[in-house]
């Protein structure tokens, strides 16, 4: 009997010092980055001079950073207007960058 009592306290006492033990995460081999490469606009379409190319390279970088990219002419500018509305409170476009957009997407609403 005291040796299955002897037995049961060092297999305890392994099990304390087995689970204090330091663990240490994974190592992960690292792998060189390559660039993304996509149908996205360069960053230098959105300081163009025409609204809607500026307007549509926004859209393109900026919008689709938290949803799906939209067909615009899927609705019309009536049924932007409160897309547009609630968006704006959310992004962080300044006022000639929200103009941009609204132009943009006011040219390629549906008719």
């Amino acid at each position: 009997m005291k040796k299955l009592v002897l037995l049961f306290v060092m297999f305890a006492a392994f099990a304390v010092i087995y689970s204090c033990s330091h663990k240490t995460a994974p190592t992960i081999p690292s792998r060189p980055v390559e660039a993304v490469t996509g149908n996205k606009p360069d960053t230098a379409d959105l300081s163009s001079s025409d609204p809607l190319v500026a307007g549509k390279a926004i859209y393109e970088i900026k919008c689709t950073k938290c949803h799906q990219k939209k067909n615009i002419s899927d609705w019309t500018q009536e049924e932007w207007k409160p897309i547009l509305n609630s968006m704006v409170k959310k992004s962080k476009l300044n006022d000639l960058e929200i103009s941009q957009v609204t132009q943009y997407v006011n040219a390629n609403a549906k008719k």
